[in-house]
């Protein structure tokens, strides 16, 4: 340019008391200058929009310095504002390559199955290598106890920053972030030298509002100072997907967390089953059925049933007050010392005793009660003896006539400390007399219109099928009961019982 303008020219920077030489040729001398637009010489022209930057022209014989740098100078200052142009676009494209990356790690988490803390430390390692931030922390808050709790840090030491922080704990950078939902900055001073940048982590379920799920902190820039508009541009543009990698972690952790729940209880049902006997156990002694189904994976109701000797047998059945697992767990150990406490030599109220003693601590620790009813068949004797702590679903269905109720002869187990049991004698015919046990989730069971089955249904039924096997009788029962009210909402269980 100088060429075709006839000159020589030179481009200066003042930084502060030292001139520095830009472009064109060395003039071999410190030049002296004015420092200052508006006192410039002749062949001096401070560059407008450029502080700090001068244009020297010193021209060929026979040309004035003023109207060549008066003409020159929009062409110099025209491609400084072009180089700054080119460089901000520069910067804008590698700012821009650096989301898309960002945005590119997010896709690929989105994309995996790993747990939430993996997916925040790998979030953290490359939002850090992006911005330079040498300590960085993401928090995930926990709706039930509405703390912010830390799921990863970088460059921090142990101890040194909080598990949780309450988010009503304003005067905290992460929690004024996570209340705002805006980007916030200060410090947080025994924690991390220099300034946070707490920037809030947003996610959307499809067709609901935004909502802030944590938090990332970014602390002690690399360059020293405060974090950069770009940088903090950067971070807020990829929150949302943070906020959406997080929650498919969230999600597939809870996903995976209750299939593991489940076949957990469905080992656990099928445990419980395995503790109550089959009906091979009686064989040759007596024809009993019995099916007993939850209306969760673990129910309350239990029955077991046992050779007593010299033809005789035990049966017991019983109702646990709850259902789920606690009540399955009472259940359990119910079984269990009916295993030990039902014999041979022990009657039917002395075997309640001892249930209830063995049982009392539970049972005051957890607030439940058992009604149960515990039978000794002796068919040779013509007799069955029983003690039943308040149960009210107990039956002796003969050939000929209507039901008898074997009514209670005590409280349930659960609601008195001591008191006797009770016993009673009834007469048993060989071969002819049914024993039905059932548990008040058949009774309760309601249809559409929320009327309940009834203890009417059920007479009807047992008296209609008293010559049937037991296996049938039960199976009919179980059946209408099913075409009546659905699945049952209660646990429930038959007990059919020939001898």
């Amino acid at each position: 340019m100088g060429a075709l303008a006839g000159a020589t020219l030179r481009l200066w920077r003042l930084d502060g008391e030292r001139w520095q030489l830009l472009a064109g040729s060395s003039p071999g001398t410190v030049p002296r200058a004015p420092r200052e637009a508006g006192q410039e010489a002749a062949s001096w022209l401070a560059v407008p929009e450029s502080p700090g930057l001068f244009l020297e022209v010193v021209p060929q014989e026979g040309k004035r310095a003023d109207e060549l740098a008066a003409r020159l100078l929009p062409v110099v200052q025209a491609l400084l504002d072009g180089e700054r142009a080119a460089s901000s676009l520069t910067n804008e494209l590698a700012a821009r390559y650096e989301e898309i990356d960002l945005l590119y790690t997010m896709g690929e988490l989105l994309g995996r199955s790993h747990s939430v803390e993996e997916v925040a430390s790998v979030i953290l390692r490359e939002v850090t290598a992006v911005v330079g931030a040498r300590r960085a922390g993401l928090r995930i808050h926990d709706a039930e106890t509405d703390l912010l709790r830390s799921v990863a840090t970088i460059g921090t030491e142990p101890g040194v920053i909080p598990e949780t922080v309450p988010v009503d704990r304003t005067e905290v950078v992460v929690a004024r972030a996570f209340q705002s939902g805006k980007i916030e900055t200060g410090t947080q001073p025994g924690w991390v030298p220099g300034q946070v940048l707490a920037v809030p982590i947003t996610y959307a379920a499809s067709g609901q509002p935004s909502r802030v799920i944590g938090t990332l902190a970014l602390a002690d820039r690399a360059g020293g100072g405060s974090f950069t508009r770009n940088e903090t541009k950067l971070v807020a543009a990829v929150a949302t997907q943070i906020g959406a990698a997080l929650e498919n972690a969230r999600l597939v952790a809870s996903e995976r967390g209750m299939q593991r729940m489940e076949r957990e209880l469905e080992l656990a049902h099928d445990l419980q089953l395995k503790l109550m006997p089959t009906p091979a156990v009686l064989q040759g002694e007596a024809e009993v059925a019995v099916q007993s189904r939850s209306a969760e994976s673990l129910g309350g109701d239990f029955y077991t049933f046992s050779r007593l000797g010299v033809g005789r047998i035990g049966v017991m059945l019983g109702d646990v007050s709850s259902h789920g697992f606690s009540a399955a767990l009472i259940a359990a150990q119910v079984m269990a010392a009916a295993g030990i406490h039902a014999n041979a030599t022990s009657p039917p109220d002395e075997t309640l005793a001892l249930l209830r003693d063995s049982l009392a601590d539970e049972l005051a620790t957890t607030e439940m009660y058992l009604t149960v009813f515990y039978g000794v068949l002796d068919p040779t004797a013509g007799r069955l003896t029983f003690s039943n702590a308040g149960h009210p679903y107990a039956y002796r269905v003969p050939r000929f006539g209507p039901p008898e109720c074997l009514e209670p002869t005590a409280p349930p187990l659960g609601l008195v400390d001591a008191g006797r049991f009770g016993r009673r004698i009834v007469p048993w015919h060989f071969n002819r007399d049914l024993l039905v046990l059932f548990t008040d989730g058949l009774v309760d069971q309601v249809n559409a219109a929320g009327e309940r089955y009834g203890m009417a249904r059920i007479m009807a039924r047992l008296e209609a099928g008293r010559n049937e096997s037991a296996d049938e009788l039960v199976a009919s029962v179980l059946d209408d009961v099913r075409a009546w009210g659905g699945d049952p909402d209660d646990d429930c269980t038959l007990l059919v019982l020939r001898m």
